[in-house]
């Protein structure tokens, strides 16, 4: 059964396997939904033939939601058997002692990438299995790009100013920069130095971002694209980052827009749309820079009712084929190593990139960087934008001042 809750949603019911079931396995997460499926029914499906004694009830729950619908039924003592997380609610309810831990001799652990497992482990306890990392970038309209004579998608900050100036001569807008998260994106892409400082000196106060050559360089050259006519500053302030932004690219009104990976699906169901997906063009490699941010997993309950069938249906996603169903319809790579790559040959370059050694995880989804941290980038990066003159101290001590008040 699909239940969905959310601010503008409604109550939807659908019976999936079999009616009747020794065990009703009580499963919320905040994808599986008509709008992202990611292949959750068909797994459920797949799930129930597998185990006739257990029938699927998925609640979807909107992340913004979560933490508002999940910890009363935490301290309730009245839990999901198996809730979707991300790193920042690990952190929170697995702090406070309300999820199992799901043991680092599960066949799947030593399998996890080594540095999505080094930021999922704490105090020698894994607390999720972790589902999916996801790919943050460029898409690049390669159609666009061929009317001025170009034929691969930029991945250095040169290349990308030169396709700007070329798209713009020709009349045509050359990126979407929208205050908030496509232009957070390039800020960080260009600050944090893959081969350089680690991001949570910055997260920890052990290092100023104020003081930081590599992002008082990475706002200067936000200016540099600004003056390679890529976008009009104010223009993309007020923009919509998360409407308007990706809707303006399915159009084929602009020929750069820098967004995830879980827009591939999105856009691929455009008829005539030839996109690719690339890394950011960054200061730090010629390859570009592959942000990879840790998405969520699945974890189980310290009061869960039904831990044996929980552990089933992880144990259900930590075989290779399941897994890879749901990473295919997310457009995701896997966190673990091995396995057939699931992403499409449109996103070649950004998987290049990530080849090459060019990434990083991201700061706010491993928690190297404080949570709020992430509202403030948001906002003082649309401000900026609104007055680009003026001192990069402005916005980067407003940085600062929210690592203070968080350590």
């Amino acid at each position: 059964m699909i239940r969905t809750f959310g601010i503008a949603a409604t109550l939807t019911a659908g019976l999936i396997g079999a009616a009747q079931a020794q065990t009703v396995l009580d499963v919320v997460a905040w994808k599986g939904n008509e709008a992202e499926p990611a292949g959750l029914p068909g797994l459920i499906e797949k799930f129930e033939a597998a185990h006739p004694d257990i029938e699927v009830e998925l609640t979807y729950v909107a992340r913004k939601d979560v933490d508002k619908v999940i910890p009363p039924r935490l301290q309730g003592g009245n839990p999901p058997d198996v809730t979707m997380v991300d790193s920042a609610l690990v952190d929170l309810w697995g702090g406070a002692g309300f999820l199992t831990d799901l043991g680092t001799d599960s066949p799947w652990y030593d399998r996890m990438v080594p540095a999505v497992r080094e930021v999922m482990t704490s105090d020698g306890q894994i607390l999720v299995y972790p589902l999916e990392v996801i790919g943050m970038g460029n898409f690049v309209n390669m159609d666009l790009l061929a009317k001025v004579g170009i034929e691969t998608a930029p991945v250095t900050l040169e290349a990308l100013k030169a396709a700007c100036r070329a798209l713009a001569e020709e009349g045509i807008a050359p990126m979407i920069f929208a205050g908030g998260f496509p232009a957070m994106l390039f800020v960080g892409a260009n600050g944090i130095d893959p081969k350089g400082i680690s991001p949570a000196e910055y997260g920890t106060g052990a290092r100023m971002f104020v003081e930081d050559a590599n992002f008082n360089a990475s706002l200067d050259s936000v200016r540099d694209l600004v003056a390679a006519e890529c976008f009009d500053p104010a223009l993309q302030a007020g923009l919509d980052p998360w409407a308007t932004a990706p809707q303006e690219f399915r159009a084929g009104n602009v020929a750069i827009l820098p967004q995830g990976a879980w827009n591939i699906g999105n856009f691929s169901d455009v008829e005539g749309l030839t996109y690719q997906f690339a890394p950011m063009p960054s200061a730090f490699s010629d390859h570009g820079l592959a942000l990879d941010l840790v998405g969520p997993g699945w974890a189980i309950p310290r009061d869960a009712e039904h831990p044996e069938a929980a552990r089933a249906w992880i144990d259900f996603f930590a075989e290779e084929e399941n897994l890879r169903v749901f990473l295919e319809a997310e457009g995701a790579y896997s966190p673990y190593v091995g396995g057939r790559d699931t992403m499409p040959d449109l996103a070649a370059p950004y998987t290049a990139a990530r080849a090459a050694g060019s990434l990083i995880l991201w700061p706010f989804s491993t928690l190297a960087f404080p949570k709020p941290l992430q509202s403030e980038w948001e906002d003082s990066i649309t401000g900026f934008l609104l007055n680009i003159d003026k001192p990069n101290e402005d916005t980067l001590q407003r940085w600062d001042d929210v690592v203070e008040d968080n350590l």
